[in-house]
């Protein structure tokens, strides 16, 4: 692992808060607010590959 464990951890915490948060927007028809959670959920994914990659 390339980054320290909380910072793993703190971004593993934030995909899985913006998932459900673009869940519950999704069942309230709330499109604006659930695709900038699902923004931010792949922008946190891919965060956590980078932090999580083996190697460089």
């Amino acid at each position: 692992m390339n980054a320290p464990a909380w910072r793993v951890w703190l971004v593993v915490a934030l995909v899985c808060g913006w998932g459900i948060l673009s869940i519950r927007f999704v069942q309230r028809q709330e499109w604006p607010m659930a695709g900038l959670c699902l923004l931010l959920l792949i922008t946190n994914a891919v965060t956590l590959w980078r932090l999580t990659k083996h190697g460089k």
